[in-house]
């Protein structure tokens, strides 16, 4: 009977994963945003979370399931507090309104005071799964006591139940946390201090970027890595003189963090490093390297990512391509993103079209008006959208010729950029 009913509750919240994509009724976020306003703010539907009962139950269903059935069914934890709207109700298959209220119980946040010490207790779990359901759902609480439990046993003597603490940490975004997780990272276990880190990550608390940086030159590249990760969340220009050797580091993890760090933090002074990424060997750290370089917006990258156009792996022309349009204040298209409008892959010559059209420069009309003979509709649109954002009237008999287009969509968008020009004048 007990392994038959892990099971039924195992099966109730797999019901709950197929069904998270259903929105909340309330913000989820931990932090304020002022323009987030709820109607629904004090009237959210009520009803109490799992009993220590329950919860004992789906543990042990979980630790008896496939590790990937695991994984799923815990990554979905907190996705939907809210459980079944309106329109799941409608659609629910046979046999499953039975399962509505162990459905909802599971959805809501665990408030009860057992419930949370069992949590506690199974942090030290053999099964990872598990240590992260623990973790997931104390740090989820929204409980005083649950983060009270979460520290306590960051400081216990149990390596895993203080990895798995720090991880529900790392849920719970509490600011008040912040102490207990700096001394974390003089823990004595690396997974600890790993985890410590990532934790400091997800604060974005800018008191962890000095402790983050001494961690940086850790013997232990998962260390380095992690650090890097941390430091990008948290976006603070201290970051990037420290973090800019990494981008030659020996281990592709370190680089690839590193990369997508200094992309994170949007600062001129990682531009050099990060356009001598694109060379590098390992196809990751180049890809990151091409869409980093995007997001700091620096036109001195424009020599390094035309060049990158012709990399070997077309992810990174493409993403090349794409961020050329990005780069900020850049006033001449380079001559590599232009000849891309007729490069054989599709993908690459629409993101040559659109980036074309974000930089404005009008040089550009007579190879637009070229790309427009493209049988390829969607090219033919891109073609359209950047002379639409081009104040060149060369470009107007593109646009007329669009309006009778035989793809209705660019017909539509033809139309509409001449009615603009037409309003302008």
């Amino acid at each position: 009977m007990i392994r038959r009913a892990c099971f039924s509750i195992l099966a109730v919240f797999l019901v709950l994963l197929c069904t998270g994509g259903a929105p909340p009724l309330s913000a989820q976020t931990k932090h304020d945003d002022y323009d987030d306003i709820d109607p629904w703010l004090g009237f959210e539907s009520q009803g109490a979370g799992p009993d220590s009962a329950m919860l004992a139950s789906f543990l042990a269903a979980l630790a008896v399931s496939n590790p990937a059935v695991c994984q799923l069914a815990v990554g979905s934890i907190g996705n939907n507090w809210h459980g079944w709207n309106g329109d799941h109700r409608t659609g629910m298959l046979e046999g499953e309104a039975s399962q509505d209220a162990s459905h909802e119980s599971l959805s809501r946040p665990v408030t009860d005071p057992p419930a949370l010490s069992l949590l506690a207790e199974s942090l030290g779990e053999q099964h990872p799964c598990v240590r992260r359901a623990a973790a997931r759902l104390l740090g989820q609480s929204g409980e005083p006591e649950a983060v009270r439990l979460l520290r306590a046993a960051l400081r216990g003597s149990d390596v895993k139940a203080r990895e798995a603490a720090a991880l529900g940490l790392a849920y719970a975004e509490d600011p008040g946390s912040f102490h207990d997780l700096s001394r974390a990272l003089h823990d004595g276990e690396p997974l600890v201090i790993r985890m410590a880190a990532y934790a400091l990550g997800e604060l974005e608390d800018a008191r962890a970027v000095k402790p983050l940086g001494e961690l940086l030159g850790s013997k232990v590249a998962e260390t380095r890595a992690t650090a890097a990760r941390a430091l990008g969340e948290i976006e603070d220009i201290r970051a990037v003189e420290r973090m800019k050797p990494l981008v030659r580091d020996g281990d592709p993890k370190v680089r690839l963090a590193a990369v997508e760090a200094l992309g994170q933090i949007e600062d001129f002074r990682a531009t050099g490093s990060l356009t001598g990424a694109l060379r590098d060997k390992d196809v990751t750290v180049r890809r990151a390297a091409a869409e980093a370089l995007g997001q700091v917006e620096d036109p001195k990258a424009a020599a390094a990512l035309a060049q990158a156009i012709d990399d070997p792996d077309p992810v990174v022309r493409r993403l090349a391509a794409q961020s050329l349009g990005e780069l900020d204040g850049l006033k001449q298209a380079p001559a590599r993103l232009v000849s891309a409008l007729s490069d054989h892959d599709p993908e690459l010559a629409i993101l040559a079209a659109k980036s074309l059209g974000e930089i404005g420069d009008t040089a550009v009309v007579p190879s637009l008006t070229t790309a427009y003979r493209s049988e390829n509709p969607r090219l033919r649109y891109a073609v359209v959208a950047a002379i639409a954002d081009l104040d060149d009237r060369r470009g107007d008999g593109v646009l007329a010729l669009a309006s009778k287009d035989r793809d209705q969509i660019v017909r539509h968008k033809a139309a509409e950029a001449l009615r603009d020009r037409d309003d302008d004048d």
